[in-house]
């Protein structure tokens, strides 16, 4: 019977997956970020190389999914999005099939089975599916990278140390939030790990060299073309100025990407003098992208009670409820049916509301044995707290809807009466937990998206 529920459920994503995808044929990059992709796989396909165009090369984006996105226009025809799009189908079932077997071992096969479901019917991951950007790619191996780390901390083999590093840096190739996570990630394994120092510092050693093999070579390109050291893209500098000076919006400060004239990110760099800079005017895209580095983090040094009040803006717009497809469909970038428009919508509040509160509440009360624990909590805190840092967009969570799913599961399976005999403090802290959520989600709805709210609703039903 399991099997038969676990079979039509699939059947139901697969279903709606190409529904969308017969009216979406037409459908082209709409945001910026996906045109972006589509260029860069573009010149990648026609011999160009990481470009923007013939002999200008680039390090502005990460990697991995613009060079995927060519290899499947290599067998599929160049421009071809709706095979991309198919692609993502599969990598989506693929997370899915991982996410079972982290719930499998991490918790029971039920909450697995539970997690996998929730994974695969998500309507905002589905429709991450058929946009082209890097989250479906991204959270494929974000999840892979944790089902390794699961593995190598419950039965530690040299194979699966090298396979957990070379996942973390193929998922940083994606994602640049992932790079630094070395950083934490050795000496938490020579810990977490069992047996003698040799063998633990041995399989931190080994998931250092599966991530160097991956990233290195890409780091080499970019630190030699922008004269910089610069490890994975130029991007990083620049988010951090823009969520840290002194014109960041503070009702939706991912906006900051589009403020002109003197309130501009770079603008600052256009008034410093001539000769300021070691080379003058001329800098590359890695020389801009530390000025900004720099420029934020004297802001922020400047500026302390600013940056604490922000952060907390971050956090809250990191975990707010999921905007992007409602939002596409305000600004005019779809145009679905009204009816469809609605059912979408809803159904996107209404899943993610449960998941976040069901996941965030089983981070407490229904966690694994403590270093499993520490391994699924890992993503989180790191994206969690970069984005603090930076800034926070609710897309930028849906990688870690899997975990969150994993913990409700495991929530949900155990059953009410965990929580009325869970110990105090983390009764306490699933309760706080949950506040946080939804007067972050009261804070978005009430302040950051109220007015879209109304216009969207006008739109519909005028």
């Amino acid at each position: 019977m399991r099997h038969r529920v676990l079979a039509g459920l699939l059947l139901a994503g697969l279903l709606v997956r190409v529904a969308i995808l017969w009216n979406t044929a037409d459908l082209g990059p709409r945001i910026s970020d996906e045109r972006h992709y589509v260029e860069l796989a573009g010149s990648l396909l026609n011999g160009r190389g990481f470009a923007w165009a013939t002999g200008a090369p680039t390090s502005l984006r990460p990697p991995l999914y613009p060079a995927l996105v060519a290899c499947v226009w290599r067998v599929a025809g160049d421009g071809n999005l709706q095979a991309v799009r198919m692609v993502q189908f599969g990598l989506a079932l693929l997370t899915a099939l991982l996410v079972y077997e982290i719930g499998r071992r991490a918790f029971t096969r039920r909450a697995g089975l539970i997690a996998a479901a929730v994974t695969w019917l998500y309507p905002s991951l589905i429709f991450m599916n058929v946009t082209i950007l890097g989250e479906t790619l991204f959270t494929l191996l974000l999840v892979a990278f944790t089902l390794l780390a699961v593995l190598l901390v419950q039965r530690p083999a040299a194979g699966t140390a090298v396979a957990c590093g070379l996942a973390l840096g193929l998922g940083a190739l994606t994602r640049s939030v992932l790079w630094p996570v070395p950083l934490v990630l050795c000496p938490l394994v020579a810990v977490l790990v069992g047996g003698s120092f040799r063998r633990r510092a041995g399989m931190a050693a080994l998931v250092l060299a599966g991530y160097a093999v991956v990233v290195s070579p890409w780091a080499v390109r970019n630190t030699r073309l922008q004269g910089v050291v610069t490890v994975v893209d130029t991007m990083g500098g620049m988010n951090l100025r823009m969520g840290n000076y002194e014109h960041t919006p503070e009702d939706r400060i991912w906006d900051a990407v589009s403020l002109t004239g003197e309130k501009n990110w770079v603008y600052a760099l256009t008034q410093e003098p001539p000769g300021s800079h070691p080379v003058g005017r001329d800098l590359t895209e890695g020389m801009k992208d530390k000025w900004a580095q720099g420029k934020a983090f004297e802001y922020m040094r400047a500026h302390p009670a600013t940056t604490i009040r922000r952060a907390a803006i971050k956090f809250s717009d990191f975990w707010g409820l999921e905007r992007s497809f409602i939002a596409g469909v305000q600004q005019g970038l779809y145009a679905p049916p009204a009816w469809f428009a609605v059912l979408a919508s809803v159904l996107i509040l209404s899943t993610c509301a449960v998941v976040s509160l069901s996941g965030a509440a089983g981070l407490w009360l229904a966690h694994p044995d403590w270093r499993t624990h520490v391994v699924l909590l890992l993503p989180v805190m790191v994206l969690t707290g970069v984005h603090t840092i930076v800034f926070g967009h609710p897309r930028y969570h849906l990688p870690l809807v899997p975990i969150l799913a994993l913990y409700g599961a495991a929530l949900w399976q155990a059953g009410p009466h965990r929580a009325w005999h869970a110990p105090r403090v983390r009764a306490l802290g699933a309760a706080a937990s949950v506040l946080v959520l939804l007067g972050a989600w009261a804070r978005q709805i009430l302040v950051v998206d109220g007015e879209h709210i109304r216009s969207l609703l006008t739109d519909l039903w005028p």
